[in-house]
């Protein structure tokens, strides 16, 4: 009997194969039974957290080996940053252009990362500092499509466009 939900067979444990494995924990009387409780985050939400950490160093090697080579990056909201890069070089330098214009990556706390064997989802609060000393702080979301181990589309949407797109738009490039 197995207490535990590791890798099954060399893939991650289905709903099914969880509610198995609760179900044999729970066999048994009042004093023999057992719920182990262990924590294996999904191969996808690894990525897209190794992905954040990377875009904040301003790894674009990481970022490159991760990226398909027809990934389409959209951006949310409607200033002039907003639209789909389309294609690893395009996307990689909309990445470049928005950090120089900043002046570096926006600060970020996530507040969770949910993700399968196709999908990642990422909220968080972002907070950027303009060099002209204008700054804008929102709720964000991101939704990544992974397959094979890269990221093939993504699509970013902030909570508030009204007040983070004056923001965006104010920054040069």
């Amino acid at each position: 009997m197995r207490h535990d939900s590791a890798l099954l067979d060399g893939r991650y444990p289905t709903a099914a194969d969880q509610s198995r494995l609760l179900a044999d924990q729970a066999k048994g009387p009042p004093a023999e039974r057992k719920v182990v409780m262990t924590h294996h985050e999904h191969p996808n939400v690894t990525l897209a957290r190794e992905g954040l950490e990377a875009m904040q160093r301003g790894d674009t090697t990481w970022m490159d080996q991760h990226l398909a080579d027809d990934v389409v990056w959209h951006v949310g909201g409607n200033s002039k940053w907003a639209g789909a890069y389309q294609g690893k070089a395009q996307v990689l330098d909309f990445f470049t252009r928005q950090a120089q214009a900043m002046g570096g990556m926006p600060s970020v706390e996530v507040h969770d990362v949910l993700g399968n064997d196709d999908h990642v989802v990422m909220l968080g609060t972002a907070k950027a500092t303009a060099p002209d000393g204008s700054s804008a702080e929102w709720k964000y979301t991101q939704v990544f499509h992974i397959r094979d181990g890269k990221t093939t589309e993504a699509w970013g949407m902030a909570e508030n466009d009204a007040a983070v797109d004056p923001f965006l738009d104010g920054l040069p490039g």
